[in-house]
């Protein structure tokens, strides 16, 4: 070590005195750095030594002084390597188990804010990476509120250009779009903050972020990647509406989804704004762009809801079952008690247009009440040719075409368009359809269509398709009184199935024979097979197939045979 010091020049002499002193006298070592330092004040590894110095020893306040003279006065590439250790610990600012973070953080603080702009400055300046420069601005936008309105629209226009310039731009779920949308946008309505943004750009980043996070929703199973990773992605939606409404100056109380809002209440606000400002009859172009967003975002948040019902969490230990929309049967011998005794209450015109809902439990209702208010949002984005218009541009604009697939075709039914909804329910030519609830739909309206042929080959290809391993359990809403029309959530087991394709199948011998009297030996069989399935319901029909039978003098039912070797026949015979 004496050989070493000998040899040093002068300013390492002092320091290699000032560095050996520290382990049995820290007072000599202060007092041979704060000599180097007076001595070489423009030398920087001395300076850079006073500050190591200063850090091991964790004296804060003195080691943020060191720190911000290096910054002010060098720019050697070994100082920029320690700027970054700073900077990395600033964005882990929350780890309270790593000392040497914390030790950083707490220095940081110490200087002068004038230098902690500068140092994040002139990091982002220095940095070559896109991405870690827009963090670095981040940071300052952060850190300094104030200079939001001068770098906030510049790193928004940096944002878009890296992503528009990268692979990731068929993605929107990458992680340029998440430091705009996730990240800025939020610092852009600031408290206390001007920051002037162009109608034209505010609507971009309300489409980008938009699509965003219907994107995350709607794929999050399948995003791997831990950066770009959100929490509550339809809060952030809703929060990102807000702001973008703010800057444009829409009315607050249609951007507000705080304070225990529900569904109910905010469909009573769309419809007070639409009386209010006549939208639907007055080509009102701004109140018309607030209500076309809003009620945009309220449908498909309502639509995620609805499919989120649609298949429902399993309790512990139960298989999970999901459920499909099929319009179900009607008894006028039945009395129907969801309904008013008719004494009680008044006919409408569109009674026997407008259908009944059933689901099998009441905890399972929730799902009819998604569907009916996606219902309603729909119906309002297309009830007048300029609002229709609007809508299909923003539609096509986010791509939503797979988003709502199979929600049209539950609409298409719910309408009664069934020609509409078999068109979105047919596969793609080639394309083998292995779905159970697709032959399940496919069944349903080929039979409202009265084309029994099609409606049979559905049936047996559901049945080959049903699975054992949740059987559930049969339902007592498949037929209900009155004759309204009648839609019910069928639950995808294998009871629930099986009954509902059997009543399918009853009710389409039963039509495809009712005005002949052709009914051989092999119908009048399988409809007696059939009707025990969840008897006594279908017993009414039991009179009119013995009927038959007594008329035609004789029975004989195939699959009912079996080997008679006291009377040589093989069969029943009646």
């Amino acid at each position: 070590m004496k050989t070493e010091i000998y040899n040093a020049a002068d300013e390492e002499y002092v320091v290699l005195r000032a560095k050996n002193a520290l382990q049995t006298d820290p007072y000599a070592a202060k007092a041979w750095m704060i000599t180097a330092k007076t001595l070489y004040p423009n030398n920087f590894t001395v300076h850079f030594e006073a500050y190591k110095m200063e850090k091991e020893a964790k004296n804060v306040k003195e080691a943020a002084k060191c720190f911000s003279y290096l910054l002010e006065n060098f720019q050697e590439e070994k100082f920029w390597k320690e700027v970054e250790t700073v900077i990395a610990a600033l964005r882990s600012e929350n780890d309270a188990n790593d000392v040497v973070n914390q030790f950083l953080c707490d220095m940081f603080r110490h200087i002068s804010t004038d230098v902690q702009h500068k140092l994040l400055l002139l990091t982002a300046d220095r940095c070559e990476d896109a991405i870690e420069h827009c963090k670095l601005l981040l940071l300052l936008l952060q850190r300094f509120p104030m200079t939001i309105p001068s770098h906030g629209p510049r790193l928004v226009d940096t944002l878009l250009s890296a992503e528009k310039h990268s692979h990731a731009n068929n993605q929107p779920v990458n992680i340029y779009r998440k430091l705009l949308i996730c990240d800025l946008v939020p610092l852009l309505a600031s408290e206390n903050v001007s920051c002037e943004l162009s109608s034209k750009l505010l609507f971009k980043l309300l489409h980008k972020g938009t699509e965003y996070y219907l994107c995350y929703i709607y794929n999050k199973t399948n995003i791997k990647d831990t950066e770009t990773k959100i929490d509550k992605p339809w809060q952030r939606l809703f929060d990102l509406l807000e702001i973008i409404g703010k800057h444009l100056g829409w009315e607050t109380y249609l951007t507000n989804f705080k304070n225990n809002w529900s569904k109910e209440n905010y469909w009573q606000k769309i419809l007070t704004f639409c009386q209010t400002h006549k939208i639907l009859s007055v080509d009102d172009h701004v109140h018309m762009k607030q209500l076309l967003y809003c009620s945009t975002i309220f449908f498909l948040y309502c639509l995620d809801d609805y499919k989120s019902s649609l298949s429902p969490d399993a309790s512990p230990g139960q298989v999970q079952t999901s459920f499909v929309l099929i319009e179900a049967f009607t008894d006028t011998s039945l009395s129907n008690p969801s309904l008013e005794p008719k004494s009680k209450r008044r006919r409408t015109d569109s009674e026997s247009s407008t259908p009944i809902i059933t689901v099998d439990k009441n905890e399972n209702k929730n799902i009819a009440n998604n569907f009916l208010m996606a219902s309603n949002c729909w119906d309002l984005l297309h009830s007048s040719e300029i609002f229709t218009r609007e809508y299909i541009k923003l539609h096509n604009h986010l791509k939503l075409d797979s988003i709502l697939e199979d929600y049209l075709i539950d609409y298409a039914l719910y309408k009664k368009c069934y020609d509409e909804a078999v068109a979105q329910l047919q596969p793609p030519s080639g394309i083998p359809d292995l779905t159970l609830s697709r032959h399940i739909r496919l069944a349903n309206l080929f039979y409202l269509k009265k084309s029994y042929g099609n409606c049979f080959e559905h049936i047996l290809a559901a049945v080959q398709l049903l699975n054992s391993g949740n059987l559930g359990s049969l339902s007592t809403q498949l037929v209900i009184g009155g004759n309204q029309r009648h839609l019910h959530y069928l639950p995808l087991t294998l009871n629930g199935v099986l009954q509902f394709c059997v009543k399918l199948l009853i009710r389409c011998i039963k039509e495809k024979f009712q005005h002949t009297l052709i009914y051989n030996d092999l119908v009048i069989g399988n409809l007696l097979v059939l009707i025990q399935l969840d008897w006594p319901l279908e017993e009414d029909f039991l009179p009119f197939l013995m009927n038959q039978i007594q008329q035609r003098g004789s029975f004989s039912y195939m699959l009912f045979q079996k080997n008679c070797r006291t009377c040589g026949q093989n069969g029943v015979v009646v």
